[in-house]
């Protein structure tokens, strides 16, 4: 091909390019209409929650300590497993969650877990284990497990729900700090199957770290050793 012949090329590729656009917009609208979703950060139809914005959302906080949520290094527990946390609840993070939770999208939760896991190397653990949704919840799915599910996925890392909520305790969300510390591992009953196990605690959200300490104090009482915790965003919940 000679250079005149590759300046053609190239000046013409821009001409086919609006018709590439409205073909992919048509498809777009075909898919909505078969899938009815959009993506909650930018609205782009027949996505759950696209690959841009996904990616956009995770600016990863510093790590915590898993037994207290001091940052690490934690002067209080020496070589204590942390608290990974994704990003920080606010913004299109928040929105994301909140459509996760209560919005009914139920497959934002993979979609959310398979994008953290692209940020840490994947922990030698047998087992990620999502906190358990609450005793007499409506929601009908747990969001953790379906961000533990997506992370497993990407890390090879079966996902299992082996824990559950002893207690019925007020929603977290509506919890002063006093309550959410005053929170005990017997508040878990964690299955005697992890016995011996490695395991990584998943949750969506965490703010005094106080639920995560209690599941990993009650997992290692069952006989498992908890790796550390993997939280889509810090803050305020």
């Amino acid at each position: 091909m000679t250079p005149l012949e590759l300046k053609d090329g190239a000046a013409s590729a821009p001409s086919t390019r609006p018709g590439l656009r409205a073909l992919r917009r048509l498809g777009a609208l075909a898919l909505h209409v078969l899938w009815p979703v959009s993506c909650p950060v930018c609205g782009r139809l027949g996505e759950v929650l696209c690959s841009g914005c996904r990616d956009a959302l995770f600016r990863p906080l510093l790590p915590r300590c898993l037994y207290c949520g001091a940052p690490s290094p934690c002067k209080r527990h020496a070589n204590a497993p942390l608290v990974r946390i994704a990003g920080l609840y606010e913004g299109g993070v928040s929105r994301v969650i909140l459509a996760l939770k209560y919005g009914g999208f139920r497959a934002l939760g993979r979609r959310l877990g398979e994008g953290m896991a692209a940020l840490w190397e994947a922990p030698a653990a047998d087992l990620l284990l999502p906190v358990p949704l609450h005793r007499g919840s409506r929601r009908g799915y747990n969001q953790a497990f379906e961000i533990a599910k997506g992370m497993g996925r990407v890390w090879d890392v079966r996902a299992e729900e082996v824990a559950r909520w002893a207690v019925v305790l007020t929603p977290r969300t509506g919890l002063s700090r006093a309550e959410r510390l005053s929170l005990r591992p017997e508040a878990f009953d964690v299955s005697p199957c992890v016995r011996g196990a490695r395991l990584a605690l998943v949750d969506d959200v965490c703010t005094t770290g106080a639920t995560l300490a209690c599941l990993a104090r009650a997992c290692e009482a069952a006989g498992a050793s908890v790796l550390g915790a993997y939280v889509a965003a810090g803050g305020a919940g």
